[in-house]
């Protein structure tokens, strides 16, 4: 099982927005549990709160397959931008 490990670009949220991420894989295999957070990485801005809103999996036809597609939405609760990236621990 990967421990939490930080991928994607760097995205910078406004206080009050909200940012959707899906995360596949290969062969669109099942990956049972996989977590997804925000990776925090402006240390200037202190006290803001970035929430999970949700997370979810969802089924995606891709041809004659299908598979699983995980689906996170972080949202700035704070007064000011913050810079992040995404974690993920699943078990790859």
């Amino acid at each position: 099982m990967a421990h939490f490990r930080g991928v994607g670009g760097l995205s910078t949220l406004k206080n009050g927005e909200t940012a959707y991420w899906e995360t596949t894989y290969d062969g669109l295999l099942d990956e049972g549990i996989v977590t997804q957070a925000p990776n925090l990485l402006d240390e200037s801005a202190t006290n803001v709160e970035m929430i999970v809103v949700y997370q979810s999996v969802v089924l995606r036809p891709v041809g004659e397959r299908s598979g699983n597609a995980y689906r996170v939405a972080i949202k700035n609760a704070g007064k000011a931008l913050m810079s992040y990236n995404l974690n993920i621990e699943d078990w790859q």
